[in-house]
């Protein structure tokens, strides 16, 4: 029972650790992608952005597959442990938890990062067609 419970939270602590560095790279990548569509050309841009929608949504696939196995593993160890079994293996427990907080705080900043790429997108199309007035 004890080596379960154990597996089951080391399993549960690994995934989440795959999940935030998964999210960490594919932050970086957005804004490195969001800076070249601000500085380049419209042409080299376009050829760009069908690469990267094939990229992204390999992804955003690979970040939903470790999304679901984490869910998966968070709610096999509270069904097939006592509260007793999985209180006793705190150190692991903690650990969760503050993965937990890690993965919640990063999802957080990434959505305000991609709210920042979007308002810098539309601010170059405004000053792009602005210059193609004149």
């Amino acid at each position: 029972m004890k080596n379960r419970t154990i597996k089951c939270l080391e399993e549960v602590n690994q995934v989440s650790q795959q999940l935030l560095l998964r999210i960490l790279s594919v932050q970086k990548e957005s804004q490195l992608a969001t800076q070249d569509l601000v500085n380049k050309s419209r042409a080299a841009t376009k050829n760009k952005e069908q690469q990267n929608k094939s990229n992204e949504l390999d992804e955003l696939d690979e970040l939903s597959e470790l999304m679901r196995k984490r869910d998966k593993l968070i709610t096999t160890l509270f069904e097939e442990n006592t509260k007793e079994e999985i209180a006793i293996e705190i150190k692991l427990l903690q650990d969760m938890i503050s993965l937990d907080n890690k993965l919640s705080d990063q999802a957080e900043q990434f959505k305000k990062s991609l709210t920042e790429q979007v308002i810098k997108i539309k601010k170059g199309k405004k000053i792009k067609k602005s210059y193609q007035q004149y």
